[in-house]
């Protein structure tokens, strides 16, 4: 990994931390939790090794944790994620296989490819932070219903800033 891919990678873990900690968990949705953090794991580049996406994922979610007063489920759900992460690449990989220096984002895999990515692993995010939160199958449907409505709206947030962020492809 060259500089430029720690630098623009820092900055975005500080910009999300951020935007998470200030605005979304300060924000009013009702029964809805918008959850925009685990795209710092998501989209770290493709060969980052596993034990520094695990890291990362680890240290992440401690962070959230100790400001939202999570009790470990930031923790424990992004960890998984960066767990999983590495199944999903490999299943989703392009033909050619992947570049050294391909990072998981909507400019270089495309819209659709990234849409499936994003919807699988914030799906096991969620499920996993609300499953945790409640620690019970006792309120099955109204968790469901939390971590549907949820997702919905992490993901509305995620793709639009995905889309504002793509960068026009030079002729």
């Amino acid at each position: 990994m060259n500089n430029k891919f720690i630098i623009s990678n820092s900055i975005r873990f500080f910009v999300l931390i951020a935007l998470q900690i200030l605005l979304f968990n300060e924000l009013p949705f009702g029964r809805m939790y918008i959850m925009i953090y685990p795209l710092i794991i998501l989209l770290l580049p493709v060969f980052t090794p596993r034990i520094v996406v695990l890291l990362i994922a680890f240290f992440t979610g401690l962070i959230l944790d100790w400001f939202s007063n999570g009790g470990g489920l930031h923790t424990a759900s992004l960890t998984a994620v960066g767990y999983f992460r590495w199944h999903i690449l490999d299943t989703f990989q392009p033909r050619s296989g992947w570049d050294k220096l391909d990072v998981p984002n909507v400019n270089q895999q495309g819209i659709i490819w990234y849409f499936y990515y994003t919807l699988i692993l914030f799906s096991i995010h969620h499920f996993l932070y609300f499953f945790l939160e409640v620690f019970s199958f006792a309120n099955f449907f109204s968790t469901i219903f939390k971590t549907i409505i949820s997702l919905v709206g992490s993901l509305s947030v995620v793709w639009m800033i995905s889309l504002f962020s793509m960068r026009k492809k030079k002729n």
